[in-house]
């Protein structure tokens, strides 16, 4: 049986409040990305005059009217999680062969872009990175605190979207029955983004003699890689060729460099930070802070 936080458990007392937004109504589609839910479009809303991201799953052939109910929860409980450092869902589209979420349009894309791509942003102010690792912990922190609490347990640089003045929204929490249905789709093949995500992933979720059922330890350990990767813009385990070697990398207590090679002397607060991520990224789950300390302490 799935649990509550993947979206078809618990949820029954849910009022039907999700909006349902007519396919004709979005126009002037444009791609933007395939991730493990589906793929991602920009659109205008012809009515609201205003650009919205559509994250359709692609249906090669239809979905059982179990399924499209757990996804329609799914949709309802991230409507429901409104927050400043959230991403708004407006609502859903449920055509028999288009189904996806509408969304606020992000202009700044991603975390990941912000990072990685320096030929665009060759200096970021360490106020910036701050304020960015700040609001994640609180957007993850209200997440945690709803009831019942809800995991995003995909954090990831490319989940953390950016607004017009660089403000975070995480977006892609609690998408778990999309992306099974959405990789069943895919004739079986792993999902795109499967190296990127191993990256974030603690230990436990891939070994076997240590798994436990999921709980907010496990973003906690997302976040202090993401951590780690805001301060040094690097990518993590970055010389690694292949997912596998992560997994057995990590397994072995490897972690990223916190040496002054990635992580500059500059850095406010520099030991008190790598203190927070250690702590966030222990192999042991209990031994992790939660994100309301981790708040405290940024």
């Amino acid at each position: 049986m799935e649990q509550p936080h993947q979206g078809c458990v618990n949820l029954c007392s849910l009022t039907s409040t999700l909006p349902v937004i007519p396919y004709q109504k979005l126009t002037d589609l444009h791609y933007l990305s395939k991730g493990g839910f589906g793929t991602v479009f920009k659109a205008q809303h012809s009515d609201w005059r205003t650009t919205v991201a559509i994250k359709c799953l692609k249906l090669d052939s239809p979905v059982g009217e179990r399924e499209r109910n757990c996804l329609l929860k799914e949709a309802e409980v991230l409507h429901k999680a409104r927050f400043n450092y959230i991403i708004q869902i407006f609502g859903v589209c449920n055509e028999p062969e288009f189904f996806c979420i509408v969304t606020e349009y992000m202009s700044n894309g991603s975390l990941d872009q912000l990072l990685h791509e320096k030929m665009l942003y060759p200096v970021l102010a360490w106020s910036l990175r701050l304020r960015v690792l700040y609001e994640i912990a609180l957007g993850v922190n209200f997440l945690h605190n709803m009831t019942p609490p809800l995991l995003h347990h995909d954090l990831k640089t490319q989940n953390i979207l950016l607004d017009g003045e660089l403000h975070v929204k995480i977006a892609d929490f609690g998408l778990s029955k999309w992306r099974q249905l959405s990789i069943s789709k895919c004739s079986g093949s792993k999902p795109p983004e499967m190296g990127g995500t191993v990256i974030y992933m603690p230990p436990e979720e891939y070994e076997p003699s240590k798994s436990r059922r999921a709980d907010v330890k496990h973003d906690m350990y997302s976040y202090a890689i993401i951590m780690w990767e805001v301060l040094s813009r690097r990518i993590p385990f970055e010389d690694a060729t292949n997912p596998m070697q992560i997994m057995f990398s990590v397994l072995r207590g490897t972690r990223p460099d916190t040496g002054l090679d990635c992580l500059p002397v500059d850095i406010p607060s520099r030991e008190t930070l790598i203190y927070l991520m250690t702590c966030g990224w222990t192999a042991n789950p209990d031994e992790r802070p939660s994100f309301l300390s981790k708040r405290l302490e940024l």
